[in-house]
């Protein structure tokens, strides 16, 4: 591969904010591939996250088609997200990075987002099967990539999401977290019906009667915003409860990492999970649940606290245990510190595509 120059595609705005796995990933794959001596370009649209969320999956398929006859794509190798590289022509070989799964959670939405991630998930079965290989961050992935899709297993290898560890230690170090006079949760994501606030929104009551002067930030925008800040207010506990909305500034995140005492997204569906990881990054005690990719990324009991899916009681036990258990907090988040470092640093999760990108080269493409 030496001297070669590739293309990463997205069609997923790079300026999103916080929760934003895609524009992670891909601004984080193209700088861990530099480190490792390879030459990319980074080719993304001019569209922005602001665009609201239909406007923004018409914009990504139009961006798509406006790409499909750059030469540059024809003479060095692609690697792609989602459903990008659906309409790529058959000398375009690419790698499709996927950790989404469209046809997975289509379940979770309904009415017109519903209708358009169905049309979504076709195009994202197509680049699938039209990609050389596809990369995805856990076993749950790949298992509904193959069930959902219909690919076959050899074709997909898992590749687990990573973080810049010694980067994000720096920037969490360097903050001066201010000191509360009660309990701090954090919870990190796209507002989407899947992400489970709603469900951690309706156990708050319950924390603050133990706790009464507890406080839960909620870092992200998205479609269930509006819905989010009603049930908190219609439930009384508006005032403990803060909506941040998306956040751009790495040193602004890592203060609200630093600033918490227990980072808690009980998620429906993650297929993988990077807020778990930053958190763990950030040497903070989890509170999840047991679904999905997430217990790949934290066990339990041992960097957090995984609950079933329906057991609110369990949610509010579990947060309400590592409030009371300051020890407890600190030994699941050294946990969770060593085991980032150790199993999700990105120079060592981006192997599996490395070794891609040099077999594609010795087949003589560049």
């Amino acid at each position: 591969m030496s001297g070669s120059v590739f293309n990463i595609v997205t069609s997923w705005p790079l300026d999103s904010g916080a929760g934003s796995g895609v524009a992670v990933v891909a601004k984080s794959l193209h700088r861990a591939l530099v480190a490792d001596g390879l030459e990319a370009r980074l080719i993304s649209p001019r569209h922005s996250q602001e665009s609201r969320y239909l406007t923004m999956a018409f914009n990504r398929v139009l961006f798509n088609l406006s790409i499909r006859s750059n030469e540059d794509l024809r003479e060095s190798p692609v690697v792609c997200f989602d459903f990008d590289g659906f309409c790529f022509p058959p000398d375009v070989r690419f790698a499709s990075v996927n950790g989404g799964i469209l046809g997975d959670i289509i379940r979770f939405e309904s009415g017109l987002v519903r209708i358009v991630l169905r049309w979504l998930a076709r195009l994202e079965k197509i680049a699938c099967h039209k990609s050389d290989i596809v990369f995805t961050p856990s076993e749950y992935c790949k298992g509904r990539l193959c069930s959902i899709y219909g690919l076959p297993k050899s074709k997909v290898t898992v590749m687990p999401n990573g973080i810049f560890f010694d980067r994000w230690r720096a920037e969490v170090d360097a903050v001066n977290a201010c000191e509360g006079s009660g309990y701090a949760l954090l919870a990190v994501a796209r507002l989407y019906k899947r992400k489970g606030l709603d469900r951690l929104i309706e156990a708050w009551p319950d924390i603050l009667k133990r706790e009464p002067c507890a406080t839960l930030r909620i870092v992200g925008d998205g479609l269930e915003m509006n819905s989010l800040k009603s049930l908190a207010q219609n439930l009384g506990v508006g005032g403990s409860i803060f909506f941040e909305g998306d956040v751009r500034s790495l040193n602004k995140m890592a203060a609200f990492y630093a600033g918490c005492d227990i980072f808690c997204l009980p998620s429906l569906h993650e297929t993988f999970g990077l807020v778990y990881l930053e958190a763990m990054a950030a040497g903070k005690p989890v509170v999840a649940l047991n679904s999905s990719a997430v217990p790949e990324v934290i066990e339990n009991g041992k960097e957090g606290i995984l609950v079933e899916p329906e057991d609110r009681a369990s949610l509010v036990d579990a947060i309400l245990k590592l409030m009371g258990d300051a020890s407890l907090r600190k030994s699941m988040g050294e946990a969770g510190m060593e085991k980032a470092r150790k199993c999700f640093d990105w120079p060592k999760t981006i192997e599996p595509l490395v070794e891609w990108l040099d077999k594609y080269g010795r087949d003589g493409k560049c």
